[in-house]
């Protein structure tokens, strides 16, 4: 099996493994993302967070661990919280000073994006950004869904991108996520443990 073929596989375990999650399940996870966050000890982690002036999230689809509670927990404290949007087939992030439906429009993905009226931030003023992810391996590389946006968002930024924070469930941690050059790896990854979410 060759890598392209390995990734294939994972996606489509992980993914079967998401789609048993019950919207009831995700909400809890939803409420109990930014307490699992806050209870991290990790000095890298807590110091990134905590001198964040604008931390980048993404809008869950398909059983992604949901981020809304942490996005809202972050602007509640004053961060400015930014979004990914596909424009011409690269992403950019911007600016949301809420969750709400006026200021989302859903994409021909079925995932919500910024108004296309926002403008983009400068990547250089993002100083944490939570990824979404299919799997990781333990050393932190991540498997996406084979698009390669924050890949190459990431990628292109060199030795000034921000700090990258995985959020995922006990499932997603998998020893034969393969790698490659262009793979980026998280600098932390918070395991949502197994109990959280058996039903």
């Amino acid at each position: 099996m060759n890598i392209d073929e390995e990734k294939a596989r994972i996606r489509k375990e992980i993914s079967r493994r998401r789609s048993l999650l019950s919207n009831s399940i995700l909400s809890v996870i939803e409420k109990s993302v930014p307490e699992l966050i806050g209870a991290i000890d990790d000095e890298d982690l807590n110091k990134e967070l905590r001198n964040a002036g604008r931390i980048a999230l993404y809008r869950s689809v398909k059983g992604e661990v949901p981020v809304d509670g942490l996005a809202k927990y972050f602007m509640d404290k004053g961060i400015r919280c930014c979004f990914p949007r596909i424009v011409d087939g690269n992403m950019i992030f911007c600016d949301c000073e809420s969750l709400s439906d006026e200021e989302f429009e859903v994409s021909s993905f079925g995932i919500k994006e910024p108004l296309a009226s926002k403008g983009p931030v400068d990547p250089k003023d993002i100083d944490v950004v939570v990824l979404p992810a299919v799997a990781y391996n333990e050393e932190g590389t991540r498997l996406g869904m084979g698009g390669g946006y924050y890949d190459r968002f990431i990628g292109a930024m060199g030795k000034d991108r921000p700090y990258l924070l995985g959020i995922c469930y006990e499932f997603q941690i998998c020893s034969d996520v393969p790698g490659n050059g262009n793979d980026i790896a998280a600098d932390f990854i918070a395991v949502i443990p197994e109990e959280e979410y058996a039903e």
